[in-house]
């Protein structure tokens, strides 16, 4: 009988298990057609306010949901102590097989491959008093079998601290660095022989005056973003910029679980090539509501007006509505919908337009048909219209993924995701097909 209080080893010298070998088979077949890289993204060409993605799937994929949640749901974990405080380890170990049915993108000629992706993470939680911190680190190591030239290693690194300062006073801090890759085919860039490769710092505080529960409070929030490329600089050094953002929002409740909101925010956009004429100041005022009305419905809807300036005299300004929503609907305790809309500029790269207005509607089911087996099921629609420039980019996406949990630490699955884009520039039309198997291990 086991002791009282004492932890199975297994899963974790099956998860390091996991990870040695692994990585042991990575190092040991250099010349195998395996190297390190990524499946290559769906083809957005990326907002300036945007995080960016190490290995950025099909938009709003089933896939693409599990990229941004990052590790795979965890609890228990090792807790040691550090410093004199109680921190809560989480390794995690994710690998991925994939087919991806045309890695550049292209309208016709399509180039098939065979993508071996490894994303080894460990996640730092730790609490004091009323308040949380966490840390993540994690790296994406992906082998293209033939395509070998499309190879690369991301890394990132990010930090969360959420404070209570008093009743009345809250202050939530996030750091984030990357070092990822554009895929090649994924922008308007030029082609080359290499993807490009870039450096991106981002940084956010949010400080919340207002007790819980009162009738008003207000959020003040400070942004940076940082994004330097580091090679193929003829045709990515004008994607070099800052942004710089501040905005404030009101709340005011009018229900137990419904409050209205007022939200502006001051943007700056600087591209530090100097002969770039893409810098711009955009503002925005909206208003909408946050509500959790049933035990069924939850959501935030808010819309107004944005304008964006170019400091260039020769780009013409733009005034627009812009809206953004996000509800989730649960008929079930074990069954999600969750519907979100977008609309947005976005910047452009390549030299292609003034900026992108961007639109995106998406839906996801999320259905746990017993406490092993979940499936997601996905639908968006996209549309980039280029402003200052006869273009306009339409495109679907369709997703199913279901997973299996073996154990509490190790769960298998597989995933398909399908894209259709149609542009009014024949080259950037295209069709894709990634499918997937996976698996996880986490503490």
């Amino acid at each position: 009988m086991r002791k009282r209080g004492h932890r199975n080893p297994a899963p974790l010298f099956a998860l390091a298990g996991m990870t040695l070998l692994t990585s042991a088979a990575l190092a040991q077949q250099p010349q195998s057609g395996w190297s390190i890289g990524s499946p290559g993204s769906a083809g957005s060409t990326g907002s300036a306010g945007s995080a960016g993605s190490t290995d950025a799937p099909l938009p709003y994929s089933p896939s693409a949901t599990a990229a941004a949640q990052g590790d795979p749901a965890q609890s228990g974990g090792i807790t040691l102590k550090l410093m004199g405080e109680i921190v809560t380890v989480h390794p995690s170990v994710r690998l991925e097989l994939r087919h991806d049915d045309n890695v550049y993108l292209a309208p016709s000629g399509r180039i098939a491959d065979q993508i071996l992706v490894l994303i080894p993470a460990v996640r730092l939680e730790a609490r004091k008093a009323a308040n949380s911190f966490s840390l993540r680190l994690s790296t994406t190591l992906g082998q293209y079998q033939k395509n070998t030239a499309d190879n690369y290693t991301n890394y990132n690194v990010s930090g969360l601290a959420n404070l209570i300062l008093s009743t009345r006073l809250r202050a939530r801090i996030s750091g984030d660095y990357l070092n990822a890759t554009d895929p090649r085919g994924s922008t308007n860039d030029a082609n080359s022989a290499v993807p490009s490769a870039y450096d991106q710092l981002q940084g956010r505080g949010i400080v919340s005056y207002g007790a819980q529960g009162a009738k008003g409070r207000i959020d003040v929030e400070l942004g940076y973003l940082r994004r330097r490329y580091h090679n193929n600089r003829e045709i990515t050094a004008g994607n070099d910029r800052d942004v710089g953002d501040i905005g404030a929002t009101f709340y005011w409740r009018v229900g137990p679980r419904t409050s209205l909101l007022l939200q502006g925010k001051h943007s700056k956009i600087d591209y530090t090539l100097p002969a770039s004429t893409l810098g711009s100041i955009e503002n925005a005022l909206l208003a909408g509501a946050v509500w959790d009305a049933t035990a069924k419905t939850t959501g935030t809807f808010k819309i107004g007006m944005v304008k964006k300036d170019f400091e260039d005299a020769s780009r013409d300004s733009s005034r627009a509505i812009s809206w953004t929503g996000e509800v989730r609907w649960s008929p079930l305790t074990y069954s999600h919908v969750d519907v979100n809309l977008t609309r947005a500029p976005a910047e452009t790269t390549g030299g292609v337009g003034n900026f992108i207005d961007r639109t995106f509607t998406g839906a996801r089911w999320t259905h746990d048909w017993s406490s092993r087996l979940t499936t997601q099921a996905s639908a968006s629609y996209a549309t980039d219209a280029y402003q200052g420039v006869a273009r306009t980019d339409n495109t679907q996406n369709y997703g199913i993924n279901a997973t299996y949990k073996m154990r509490r630490w190790l769960s298998f699955g597989g995933d398909y995701a399908h894209a259709t884009r149609s542009s009014d520039n024949s080259g950037f039309s295209y069709q894709r097909n990634v499918f997937m198997l996976f698996v996880n291990a986490a503490l």
